[in-house]
């Protein structure tokens, strides 16, 4: 196989964000107004009920489930010049070889759609924000960072909740985090091109299943009285377990890129 050169890679991001920046300003436009769409009802339901009446609400609605679910989503839509018949046509004749074409288009899109979901929440918070510049109560305007998004952040609340307290066993962390957190993107990468249509829709059932077995094994790792070496050999399990699963539907999903045809009757790519 062909050595992907990262000349072409280069090349082949600059024309994506030329032809297809304009989609990328509506996501980001759209995802903002959904934020101060929800900021506006949540203001509404505090002055119609009480705090304790809508607590479900607000866990239903946080802030959470929409930037992550608004960056799997889109993830799994990265291939979506697929679906329709001259754009795939275009895609696909590009000239550049399907590992140069499948990488650039994982990369684009996977730090493209975390920037553009990042950007539209301190866009939106910030203007939630504007009422404490008169307010005279005067609140810290810091506020408009209270949420933990920027990268590495949740990592840093995992070693707290942990109570790690060696730089190994900090490191340990770091790398299963980093681990983990790729493997819900190769995940809904993978189910957008397994899948013709609406492939987010089958990856989600998995990534509740997965998301609850590791926070089963989180569980038992921290409620368990083991010695060091048990917690090591615990650890390098999960590891194995999250990163096996991540290569192999990076990889199976190139393999699905690699038989993509323009027109097709088949619900799956395989």
């Amino acid at each position: 196989m062909k050595t992907p050169s990262f000349t072409n890679i280069r090349k082949l991001i600059r024309y994506y964000w030329q032809t297809e920046k304009h989609t990328y300003l509506r996501l980001y436009l759209g995802l903002t107004g959904l934020y101060l769409i929800k900021y506006l009802l949540h203001y509404i339901m505090n002055q119609v009920f009480q705090s304790g009446e809508i607590e479900m609400l607000r866990y239903i609605f946080n802030d959470e489930w929409i930037f992550w679910g608004f960056i799997l989503i889109c993830t799994a839509r990265m291939f979506y010049v697929l679906e329709n018949k001259q754009t795939a046509t275009t895609f696909l004749s590009l000239p550049a070889s399907n590992m140069e074409k499948y990488l650039s288009r994982v990369v684009y899109a996977t730090i493209g759609i975390y920037l553009l979901a990042l950007a539209a929440r301190l866009t939106a918070n910030t203007i939630n924000s504007i009422p404490l510049l008169f307010d005279s109560n005067g609140k810290d305007f810091g506020y408009i960072l209270r949420y933990e998004i920027l990268p590495g952040s949740w990592i840093i609340s995992s070693i707290q909740f942990v109570g790690a307290q060696t730089i190994f066993d900090i490191i340990r962390i770091v790398i299963w985090a980093i681990f983990f957190a790729l493997w819900p993107w190769s995940l809904f990468t993978l189910s957008g091109l397994l899948f013709r249509r609406h492939g987010w829709l089958w990856a989600i059932p998995i990534l509740f299943i997965g998301v609850s077995f590791f926070g089963l094994c989180l569980y038992t790792m921290i409620h368990n009285n083991w010695n060091k070496e048990q917690h090591l050999y615990f650890f390098t399990i999960m590891m194995l377990t999250v990163l096996i699963p991540t290569i192999f539907n990076y990889w199976l999903a190139y393999r699905c890129f690699c038989k993509a045809q323009v027109v097709s009757d088949k619900i799956t790519r395989l």
